[in-house]
């Protein structure tokens, strides 16, 4: 797969929507965009894979980074929601921020190590 592209989906999948999610969690008003992503991301991403046949050795690396990005930005919207929640304990808010914030440092540190 061509370097550039394979560099531009990393910055999406590993950065872009942990960013978004984490400014989802300081109350910020990235859940829209979060949303609006993740809607975009899902659907182009089906419509490209789509479009590659199967065979293709560039169709493995696309569907990897459309399901982690996929995965990504459900799991940020989902705890987006359940942090605005009243009925969610304290103790659970703090869980899924301190895991959003981990996440967000673990993908930073993926993209640096895989495109640096």
């Amino acid at each position: 797969m061509d370097s550039g592209l394979q560099s531009v989906l990393g910055f999406f999948t590993l950065l872009l929507l942990p960013f978004l999610g984490i400014m989802g969690l300081l109350r910020k008003r990235a859940v829209p965009w979060l949303a609006a992503f993740a809607a975009l991301w899902t659907c182009g991403g089906f419509l490209a894979l789509q479009a590659i046949e199967r065979t293709s050795p560039d169709r493995e690396p696309l569907e990897r980074a459309w399901r982690v990005g996929t995965f990504l930005a459900l799991a940020f919207l989902g705890t987006a929601w359940l942090v605005r929640r009243r009925a969610v304990a304290r103790w659970l808010k703090l869980a899924f921020a301190v895991a959003a914030v981990v996440g967000f440092l673990r993908a930073l540190y993926l993209y640096v190590h895989a495109y640096a």
